[in-house]
């Protein structure tokens, strides 16, 4: 069964899993504010395209495939300029009703991601912790350069004073004694 519905924002997991459904969905970045608030800014983004197949799980739990298609714009770490960061993942998951069946599944199966579900299943949370657990950790151009600084620039951050952050306790101290 498929369901194409645009811009859901629910599901009932244990449903589309029990049933294998498939549905189609788009999330887009305002529904994800953590996420925004890692990439660069005023840089637009398309709505990602998720997909959710029910699937027969593992260990006899209720199972989806979770597949995610989009790109982002984070700043690179040489240049500090956006780049384009292309998201394609593909999560199988199984699914339990509570955070005790959760801790009684075995660690060592590795293949899936075990997630607490809900009838109620908010896709744009989930979508959203997907991609950031794929966002590079140093995203950089293919072909850039950090930007060059001249010696003497060089030289005035070298001797630059900073302020010590203990001298305002130190202060502090001193009154204490006093009094």
């Amino acid at each position: 069964m498929l369901k194409n519905e645009q811009q859901l924002d629910h599901i009932d997991i244990f449903s589309v899993a029990k049933n294998r459904q498939h549905v189609q969905t788009t999330v887009s970045l305002e529904a994800m504010p953590e996420l925004a608030s890692l990439l660069s800014a005023g840089e637009a983004s398309e709505p990602f395209v998720v997909d959710i197949e029910g699937i027969e799980g593992d260990k006899g739990l209720p199972g989806a495939l979770l597949t995610i298609h989009g790109s982002v714009f984070m700043n690179c770490v040489r240049c500090t300029r956006p780049v384009s960061v292309n998201i394609d993942r593909e999560v199988p998951f199984l699914f339990v009703k509570d955070e005790a069946q959760a801790n009684a599944v075995p660690v060592e199966d590795e293949d899936w991601e075990i997630v607490v579900g809900s009838e109620h299943m908010n896709i744009a949370e989930w979508v959203q912790e997907e991609i950031i657990l794929s966002l590079p950790g140093f995203p950089q151009h293919d072909d850039c350069e950090a930007p060059q600084v001249s010696e003497d620039e060089q030289f005035e951050r070298a001797i630059e004073v900073k302020p010590n952050p203990f001298a305002q306790l130190r202060e502090m101290l001193k009154e204490k004694q006093k009094n």
